[in-house]
């Protein structure tokens, strides 16, 4: 035991967290034994033995309240991690304009999201803790080498994904606390999902579901978003995968189908009425906060939602309990459909509320497959669904109607398709502790365009005349805001390979002037990468900042300005890593001096 090593994945998610662990000996190829945690603290009124605890947390007089521990009819933020997500990149062009706040007020006082999330997620950090102990001792597991993997959106921002980072380490995800944490890498959730789902039917049914060249869609259907990625199947023996697409999603998850049941009970109770509860219309109503009087009708509605379409539950009506006072006294009332103090719901009613996030889903899963269509030859036979919101009776059956419209295509979940996310996270973590083992993502599809700006020789057939400068350095013509892009959507990113990208930069600098300089990075979603950085499209991801007073003298050149001052020339790269999330070194004639830490903005 004293030579294993322990690889933790944590699945923060809009809706729900769910948290995995194994230990493992060095150079063992025993399959190790997950254990994903259960045991969540609840209140009396809660059950907590779940694979996932709610992604919910309470101020309540000082106290910090969080998951199953929260009292029904007790105000809470949700859905917190939708605004991690900046407005202008990613899918968060989808969110909605009140997220644009930088912080909470209400009941956390004046909060940013990055410290909601932190406070919710040290709560976590606690419990996998008690865990930790009640397992393995209070001392033992604390001299085991550590991996820790978080899970992330396919299509969050490059500044979602350092923010998530940032919120883990502010929870307690760091050194201080766990001393021999050697390693924190970040997986796409769908991703993660695909290894584990290969990893549950290896030696199950593998060779009868896929053989080599066969394509599949891994679609992540969670509490926020909905992730898809298309994937081909390179090796059996062992299981190899590579993207064969650049993978899509969008915030149409599983919290679509609450926005759309609040906005009906808006319509049945009158505005004027819901506004006297919630204290705005549904429309403002803070996608973050749910008021205490709208907790119990929200959450049992859910319930509802999560049974939905099952063949052996097939009412003809649907009663939601936990309406507000004076509504939940109310015997009778024919115009706003109350019976006995319960919402009554026809079927129709309920699929209406799906449709938002069902439209998307399907449109979703048919550009994936026209995408598999043009840029592959394999054969895309399965959609495999994973995430909560894949348990959805509803769901699974209208996707299954859309998978027979294409011949060949058939539907499946693997065993575990809630906590299948975490649990790959721990297997992606197994694989990083071990460099020698055969990945089982062989290469990724870059999801965007990255690159810089650069100031280019000036060509009056190919610029334009606003962008003209004289250098003042060397005297010369040059043109502004030009784009070099070194890494492009679409791209293959073999995980073996260290480097993806790399783009050698010239800076000038008069002898006492400082030697730090700011590199601006951009990215663009287009296909057709824009040539200028104020097109359209183009926007600013990060700046890095460099200090190049560690490269020796003798690699700087002296040179003669116009004037006849000396300047100094050097010619350095920035080499770019587009793992999960990127990674920047610089190196100058090849040597490397080190990583570029990237500041987002």
């Amino acid at each position: 035991m004293s030579g294993n090593e322990l690889v933790i994945g944590v699945d923060y998610g809009t809706t729900s967290t769910g948290v995995c662990y194994t230990e493992q000996p060095k150079f063992s190829d025993i399959e190790p034994i997950l254990k994903v945690v259960q045991d969540w603290p609840a209140s009396q009124s809660n059950n907590g033995t779940q694979d996932k605890v709610p992604s919910e947390i309470a101020y309540i007089d000082g106290r910090k309240l969080w998951g199953f521990r929260i009292p029904e009819n007790v105000q809470r933020l949700i859905w917190t991690k939708l605004e991690l997500d900046p407005p202008n990149s990613g899918v968060a062009k989808t969110i909605r304009k009140e997220l644009q706040a930088s912080s909470y007020g209400g009941v956390a006082g004046v909060k940013k999201p990055m410290d909601v999330i932190a406070d919710y997620l040290s709560g976590i950090e606690n419990h996998l803790i008690k865990n930790l102990d009640r397992r393995y001792g209070t001392a033992l597991w604390r001299t085991m080498p550590m991996t820790l993997v978080i899970t992330v959106p396919a299509v969050w921002s490059d500044s979602a994904k350092d923010q998530t980072l940032q919120a883990f380490s502010k929870a307690g995800f760091n050194n201080e606390v766990f001393k021999k944490l050697k390693n924190t890498i970040t997986v796409t959730e769908p991703e993660a999902a695909a290894v584990y789902t290969i990893k549950e039917l290896r030696g199950r049914m593998m060779e009868a579901v896929l053989q080599v060249g066969d394509a599949f869609v891994l679609c992540d259907m969670g509490g926020g978003t909905v992730d898809l990625i298309s994937y081909e199947v390179t090796s059996i023996d062992p299981v190899v995968i590579k993207e064969a697409t650049v993978g899509t999603g969008g915030q149409c998850g599983a919290s679509t189908v609450e926005r759309a049941f609040l906005k009906m009970l808006e319509t049945r109770l009158g505005e004027n009425e819901f506004q006297e509860i919630a204290g705005c219309t549904a429309e403002e109503l803070s996608h973050t906060s749910i008021p205490a009087n709208l907790v119990k009708v929200v959450k049992n509605f859910s319930e509802e939602k999560r049974i939905f379409g099952d063949e052996e539950y097939q009412p003809d009506k649907i009663y939601i309990s936990g309406l507000p006072f004076p509504w939940s006294s109310k015997r009778k009332d024919n115009v706003r459909g109350i019976e006995k103090g319960e919402l009554v719901l026809n079927v129709s009613e309920m699929e209406s509320m799906f449709q938002i996030s069902l439209d998307e889903t399907v449109d979703l899963l048919q550009k994936q497959l026209q995408k598999v269509a043009e840029n592959s030859e394999s054969e895309l036979k399965y959609i495999f669904l994973v995430g909560g919101f894949s348990n959805s009776p509803y769901m699974q059956r209208k996707i299954g109607d859309f998978a027979e419209s294409h011949s060949g295509i058939r539907v499946l979940k693997p065993l575990q398709p809630w906590s299948a996310i975490v649990r790959g996270a721990v297997y992606k973590g197994l694989e990083a502790q071990n460099t020698a083992a055969m990945r089982s993502v062989s290469s990724r599809k870059c999801r965007r365009h990255y690159g810089t700006d650069y100031s280019a020789p000036y060509d009056a057939e190919k610029h334009q005349y606003k962008d003209r400068y004289v250098d003042e350095k060397t005297g010369k013509l040059r043109a502004k805001d030009q784009m070099e892009w070194i890494i492009n959507k679409g791209q293959d990113l073999p995980t073996s390979e260290a480097l993806h990208g790399k783009h050698t930069f010239s800076f000038r600098f008069w002898p006492k002037e400082s030697r730090v300089v700011t590199i601006e990075f951009f990215a663009t979603d287009m296909d057709k990468a824009p040539s200028h950085r104020k097109d359209e499209g183009v926007y600013h991801i990060a700046n890095l900042k460099i200090d190049l007073g560690a490269v020796p003298k003798t690699e700087y050149h002296s040179k003669p300005s116009p004037t006849g001052r000396t300047y100094l020339d050097l010619d350095f790269d920035i080499e770019i890593s587009v793992q999960s999330a990127l990674e920047f070194s610089l190196s100058v004639n090849g040597i490397r001096y080190g990583s570029v830490k990237a500041d987002y903005v």
